[in-house]
């Protein structure tokens, strides 16, 4: 029954709303045909045609009476009155333009950079995996911290443990990151791929956009022969054409047929991903470690379950057969041992997720202090208001519905600056999509301005509607209730007006002071990791990756002779100072570790190996990279296959096992080696990943004892390193015109990029922060200007009963250094307790920095003054007669 009620009077109360004119004929004609009739009645009673129609008249009431109370019985009243009071705010609101502008600009300002900033937090951090169900998804790694390995990939045995044993998944693959040699076209290229188990893409719930997925037994040694295009590589490499599919291509010199390709839209497990291979899986290889799981957990399972079950069949299997755990012995009853299992968008957010909380969190103060701003304009317009206002209540107008029209205007104004803030947001989200500093940003092709981020900018803009609002509103209800028209009433309207302009501009220092320290801590801490040196001098050093293909690099020395030809080649270039090759760079975002044993410091039973960082390198890369050999000497041309094995090692591990630091004539070797290695030289410490990190022990070995295919190559020069590339590339391709040169960088561009999360969040902080000063500084100057306003009178007065102009400027700067000072001390405490959550992106700095504690106050203590200063002079320039003759 009560939906049958709606279903007929909706459209009648819509009809009524966007039909009005003809909904009002219907009533008028209604209404006269029922005045006729009765007027046809007193005239058949014998009454005369004008006592008719007034006798019927009488009896019906009125028709304007009946009019109004059939409109009152369609419950649409509310919209009318409205559209009436929106349309008496957009005449007040262009009867003063400037008023309105700044209004406008600083909601503007505020609303769009919640919503700039709320779309990346949204594409990053909120909005689900574009997989189905993706919540579900998980990641799998291993964990060995007493050997010193925190995060552990998976071996294809482990994976095939956990694939045929466990209960908690419903599906499970592994897969690792590699690349390939594409030859055969216009031009060799390197791509970034990723070998896959064939679960793959069931486990994410994708499937190719053309053709077909890998089978199972493509998925083993040897039979693994086909792969899948990324639709970029596609586009780019093949110009689309469909015909792809079917054909081989040549991979490291092997032909492998194209079975398919790749929705636009996926990017997995990395965007820069080009194309996918089966892993050509066998589950009795126990090494190497470099792979990583990914599962869909099954329904109402959770991962701490899943952790608990992948754990004991680690630990289980690690008992019968050691070599699942790295070891040639089972590991200790209380190893710790264990599976990490980890929600996947857990993993892909990374470390992203408190940066972006703190700018959201610096973006919600700015909007605040632009609400606390329109607030006091609106405050000091309302004041002006005080006449028509106070006739308002006294020609009837009810409280609540002065207040009603005040809200209007207030939301009028949120509306307008929230329409004008989504621009904004538009531009400024294109903007940080083109920064460099936001390229490792993980989902960032995501981030949009799409439903949800309106609906929330929606939300922001109702919010400060009704915060700016609230002010003038609270002081028209009081004036109402005071009968405003009393001169009494209306000064306790204007006190209490006063004390709330205080109030705002006090807390809009308090909150500019908590942005600006937090800036200054970031600003701080990242000109301490300027000035941090990685052990190596990156200036002038190019580098550039290659790698040699097995099928044609199959003999241990022929790595050598192809690195030994190059090396030759690159050093006799023009502007070349020096070369080398090295297996893993630092700065490139690798790491390479392993377990060492030194002679005499044998380890006990059962115990562990530590771990050292280790490199392949070649004589002349110390030279190269800028790295101080300490003492010894480096490797030589001398130190080859058939020649005693030596080492370098760098001082952090020499100082671990010689106090002295002297390990020339020691020796070491590798855990899993029987060979031991003469030490020649020590280095200085190097910092392999980024300026924060601690020195790890590095062992070096020359690449003629330990040949890899895979190199970096380095090339200090004269000038400008970028302006040797083409000549090396030349170098390359004569001595293997089917070697593709890629990851062409500039070592000191390689440092810088680890540097970009904290540039960015330290660029944004910053300028949020620097807003955040400027709209506290037009707020007290505001409220200072109606401050010298309001006393205008009494400052003529007193500079002609002889005053000094220096004195009332001294009494306006008392007035507003007490606000600020008010508002710093409020902010100081806020900016204690909140800045806590900077620790983690602070590097040597403490989050209560006594110096930035100090300074930063004192720095908007000083723009706060020269903001009161305009308005301050402005009270000295006051002429007495003026006032007087006012009084």
């Amino acid at each position: 029954m009560r939906l049958k009620h709606w279903f007929y009077t909706v459209p009648l109360r819509l009809r009524s709303l966007f039909r009005r004119n003809l909904v009002e004929q219907e009533l008028d004609e209604e209404l006269r045909y029922h005045l006729e009739r009765q007027i046809e009645v007193n005239l058949a009673r014998g009454m005369p045609a004008d006592e008719a129609r007034y006798t019927a008249l009488r009896a019906m009431g009125g028709i304007e009476q009946h009019k109004e109370s059939c409109r009152d019985t369609r419950h649409v009243s509310f919209v009318e009155d409205l559209a009436r009071d929106l349309g008496y705010g957009l005449r007040v609101l262009r009867k003063n333009p400037g008023f309105a502008a700044i209004a406008v600009l600083t909601l503007a300002l505020g609303v769009g950079a919640n919503t700039a900033i709320f779309s990346v937090v949204y594409g990053v951090l909120l909005q689900p995996l574009p997989y189905a169900e993706g919540d579900r998804l998980v990641t799998l790694i291993q964990a060995y911290p007493q050997m010193g390995l925190d995060t552990w990939g998976i071996s294809q045995a482990n994976f095939a443990l956990y694939r045929d044993q466990n209960h908690v998944f419903e599906n499970i693959a592994a897969f690792r990151s590699a690349g390939f040699n594409l030859t055969g076209g216009a031009s060799p290229e390197r791509l970034q791929a990723t070998s896959v188990t064939a679960e793959f893409f069931d486990v994410l719930g994708v499937q190719p956009g053309w053709g077909r997925a890998f089978l199972l037994e493509e998925d083993a040694p040897g039979k693994n022969l086909v792969c899948i295009l990324s639709y970029a590589l596609w586009q780019r490499r093949f110009g689309g054409d469909p015909q792809i599919l079917g054909q081989s291509l040549v991979l490291n010199g092997t032909p492998t047929v194209v079975v398919g390709i790749m929705p636009s839209d996926f990017a997995y497990p990395s965007r820069n991903t080009e194309i996918w291979l089966p892993l050509g899986l066998n589950p009795q290889r126990t090494s190497p470690y470099t792979h990583r799981g990914i599962a869909r957990l099954r329904p109402g399972v959770s991962v701490i379950q899943a952790e608990e079950e992948t754990t004991r069949i680690f630990r289980n299997a690690a008992q019968e057969n050691p070599a699942i755990a790295g070891g040639a012995a089972p590991p200790p009853p209380d190893a710790d041992i264990k599976t990490i299992v980890r929600p996947l968008k857990e993993l892909i957010i990374g470390e992203t997720k408190t940066p972006l909380l703190v700018l959201l969190g610096a973006v919600g103060m700015v909007l605040l202090i632009a609400c606390a701003n329109v607030a006091n304009l609106l405050l000091a317009r309302a004041a002006s208001r005080a006449r028509e206002l106070a006739l308002r209540f006294v020609l009837g107008a009810g409280t609540g519905r002065v207040v009603r029209q005040l809200m209007t205007e207030s939301m009028l104004l949120a509306l307008i600056g929230g329409v004008a803030g989504v621009a904004i947001a538009w531009w400024g989200v294109r903007l940080l999509k083109q920064l460099p500093a936001l390229g490792q940003v993980p989902r960032l092709a995501e981030v949009s301005i799409n439903p949800v981020v309106l609906a929330f900018t929606a939300a922001v803009v109702v919010l400060t509607g009704l915060l700016f609002g609230l002010a003038p509103a609270l002081r028209a209800r009081k004036m109402g209730l005071q009968a405003g028209v009393r001169e009494g009433a209306r000064s306790s309207a204007g006190r209490a007006s006063r004390r709330m302009n205080d109030v705002l501009v006090a807390a809009q220092f308090a909150l500019c002071l908590v942005l600006l320290i937090g800036a200054g801590l970031l600003l701080k801490s990242f000109q301490r990791l300027l000035s941090v040196s990685p052990g190596f001098q990156p200036e002038n050093v190019l580098s550039m990756r290659l790698a040699l293909p097995e099928s044609k690099y199959e003999a241990a020395e022929r790595p050598v002779q192809f690195f030994d030809s190059l090396l030759e080649r690159v050093r006799g270039l023009p502007g070349v100072r020096s070369a080398g090759v090295v297996s893993l760079l630092p700065f490139s975002g690798g790491s390479t570790s392993d377990g060492f044993i030194v002679e005499g410091h044998d380890l006990e039973s059962g115990g562990v190996a530590p771990n050292s960082q280790d490199r392949v390198v070649s004589p002349g890369y110390f030279q190269t990279l800028g790295i101080p050999l300490l003492r010894g000497r480096d490797f030589l041309p001398s130190d080859r296959a058939d020649s005693p094995p030596v080492a370098i090692v760098d001082e952090t591990l020499a100082r671990r096992y010689w106090a002295d630091g002297d390990a020339i004539g020691k020796r070491i070797r590798y855990g899993w080696s029987d060979q031991w290695m003469t030490i020649v030289g020590v280095a200085a410490g190097v910092k392999h990943l980024d300026l924060r990190e601690t020195l790890e022990p590095h062992v070096y070995y020359p690449y003629a004892q330990g040949p890899s295919r895979q190199m970096y190559l380095t090339a200090r020069t004269v000038g400008e390193p970028a302006a040797i590339t083409a000549a090396i590339r030349s170098e390359v391709q004569a001595l293997d015109a089917d070697l593709p040169v890629w990851g062409v960088q500039p070592l000191a561009d390689a440092v810088d990029q680890t540097l970009n999360n904290q540039r960015l969040t330290n660029l944004l902080l910053t300028a949020f922060a620097m807003l955040a000063v400027l709209l506290a500084s037009v707020g007290i100057y505001g409220v200072m200007s109606l401050y010298v306003s309001n006393r205008t009178n009494e400052f003529g007065i007193r500079l002609a009963l002889g005053a000094q102009p220096s004195a009332l400027l001294r009494s306006v700067l008392r007035q507003g250094l007490a606000l600020m000072l008010s508002g710093v001390a409020a902010g100081t405490v806020a900016a204690v307790i909140m800045t806590r959550t900077l620790a983690s992106l602070l590097y040597e700095v403490s989050a209560t920095d006594p110096a930035v504690f100090f300074f930063v106050p004192l720095l908007l203590v000083a723009v706060a003054l020269l903001a009161c200063s305009i308005p301050a002079r402005r009270a000295m320039r006051v002429d007495p007669m003026v006032a007087l003759r006012h009084e």
